[in-house]
């Protein structure tokens, strides 16, 4: 004979836990709370054998809301709690859940709501106010109906585990993404993501490239290329900017703003590489050029080609030939500020390789260490007209000026090259 609540027969387990999961089916963890010790025997009562997806629960009982606190702070895995609403105070189950939800940050575990005084938590201002799984009265759950709810709820909790994972998964490989083709790079080429990218892809835009490269020997080992790296990246990514390429020690950036930017960026990143000890020549040109990905199916990287790039390559050499730190084109010298303008001095003009016209060149020595620096303050103007006449081809003047200037500081390579180049232009046309 059947009776009629045999929804509510149930028998005790051996123990507290449940048999023992196989490794790979860990059980899933459900903390009861509530003060009446009563209510904790009559929950595993029902939820005896209970398992969810072939996996079985593991019960755990606490007996306020202040020990359930350190139970859900020392095991982060719970992925249900069966809460009382009155115990050390008639709101106690209410507070616990927002703490759940706020202080300790958790936005998975599921909360099932239970309570013997349904006037002191009303079911539909509990529901609105607070983020509960679900609302039980308990004179009304039933066994079979604790048991679904349990089943419910773990599986929510299941549910919402395995799409936190995926979007983690997803934000990784968009990171890893991301060191081939920067995020930067896509909104540039009006992408949201990798994902949407395409080979061909490309942007042709007026942008600033940098060009940064040793003046030194370039054959650091890898930690001290990487320490180099970790320093003068952050600058330019500060100032708006965005790494191209990775060029052994050196490395290629663009910058779709202002040329100011770029000019601070680079004054920047040769203070962080001076402090490593390293000597760095930048090159830096405004101008028009591709931007775009490049590569093959399963393999492809964002990359700068013509224009602009060209240039700001040739000025970077050009940084080992004249011994100086940073050298900009006319293009970008007519862009910037008085305090960027201020501390720089022409070196003449110089064609790159499969360029039409030789651009004026400009030394920008903001970054030059003191005494360097006072010099080419000194010495400015007596350059600036040394340049015109070269300009002019006025080079006996040119020379007898840069003689006078290399004599008195011969430590400014710069002024012993521009006096070489007149040297020999007088020998070419004599």
């Amino acid at each position: 004979m059947t009776h009629p609540h045999d929804d509510d027969l149930v028998r005790f387990a051996a123990d507290d836990e449940p048999a023992p999961a196989p490794p790979s089916a860990p059980p899933w963890k459900i903390l009861i709370v509530d003060d009446d010790p009563e209510v904790h025997d009559v929950t595993r009562l029902a939820l005896a054998g209970l398992a969810v997806d072939g996996r079985p629960i593991a019960l755990r009982s606490r007996h306020s809301a202040a020990a359930a606190r350190d139970a859900l702070t020392a095991e982060r895995d719970i992925g249900v709690v069966m809460l009382d609403v009155v115990m050390e105070s008639d709101h106690a189950g209410l507070e616990l859940a927002r703490w759940i939800r706020e202080a300790l940050g958790d936005p998975h575990v599921r909360i099932v709501l239970r309570t013997g005084q349904p006037g002191l938590a009303p079911e539909q201002k509990v529901m609105s106010d607070y983020d509960i799984h679900d609302y039980r009265d308990k004179t009304e759950l039933t066994a079979r109906r604790l048991a679904t709810t349990v089943v419910g709820a773990v599986r929510s909790y299941r549910d919402l585990t395995a799409i936190a994972a995926l979007h983690r998964r997803e934000r990784a490989l968009s990171s890893a993404c991301a060191r081939f083709v920067p995020a930067r790079l896509l909104t540039l080429l009006g992408r949201d993501d990798v994902a949407a990218a395409a080979l061909g892809d490309r942007v042709e835009r007026e942008m600033t490239v940098v060009c940064v490269g040793p003046r030194g020997p370039a054959d650091a080992p890898f930690a001290a290329l990487n320490r180099l790296f970790a320093a003068i990246v952050p600058p330019i990514h500060a100032h708006g900017g965005v790494v191209d390429k990775y060029l052994g020690a050196g490395l290629v950036a663009v910058f779709p703003d202002s040329p100011a930017q770029a000019v601070r960026a680079a004054l920047a990143l040769l203070a962080c590489a001076r402090d490593l000890g390293v000597d760095l020549g930048v090159g830096v040109q405004f101008g028009s050029v591709t931007l775009g990905l490049v590569g093959v199916d399963g393999r492809m990287q964002g990359t700068v080609v013509a224009g602009a790039l060209h240039l700001a390559a040739h000025l970077e050499g050009l940084t080992r030939r004249f011994d100086v730190d940073l050298l900009v084109t006319d293009a970008v010298h007519a862009r910037l500020p008085s305090d960027l303008a201020r501390d720089s001095r022409p070196l003449g003009s110089s064609r790159a390789p499969g360029e039409q016209r030789p651009p004026a060149i400009f030394e920008l020595f903001a970054a030059d260490p003191p005494g360097p620096r006072a010099d080419k303050r000194i010495t400015r103007g007596a350059v600036v007209t040394a340049v015109r006449a070269i300009d002019e081809r006025r080079m006996a003047e040119a020379e007898q000026v840069l003689a006078g200037l290399a004599g008195e500081y011969p430590h400014d390579r710069a002024l012993a090259v521009l006096r070489e180049d007149c040297r020999r232009h007088r020998a070419a046309v004599s």
